[in-house]
């Protein structure tokens, strides 16, 4: 995701679950929002330059660092197989 400070979200990959646009069309699992001067960052759209598997995360990760021209020097780790319980 990338933020812009007075703005909010402009450009981000969302992968895992569905939603619709303001239009009431529905986007799949794995898709981009792209701010708008009319929808803000609520459209969505299906990506066609993401090809891995959401569970490779971190290809995922490279495929929209390489699209959005971000250029990323750490090093991103897979995450757990599981997320603990954040509050009890």
């Amino acid at each position: 995701m990338l933020i812009l400070k007075t703005t909010g979200r402009i450009y981000a990959l969302d992968l895992g679950r569905d939603h619709h646009n303001p239009q009431c069309g529905r986007v799949g699992e794995t898709h981009k929002h792209a701010w708008s001067e009319r929808d803000g960052d609520k459209r969505a759209y299906t990506p066609r330059d993401v090809k891995a598997s959401v569970s490779d995360l971190v290809s995922v990760w490279k495929e929209f660092c390489a699209e959005a021209r971000i250029r990323h020097q750490g090093a991103m780790q897979p995450p757990p197989p599981r997320q603990e319980e954040l509050w009890s």
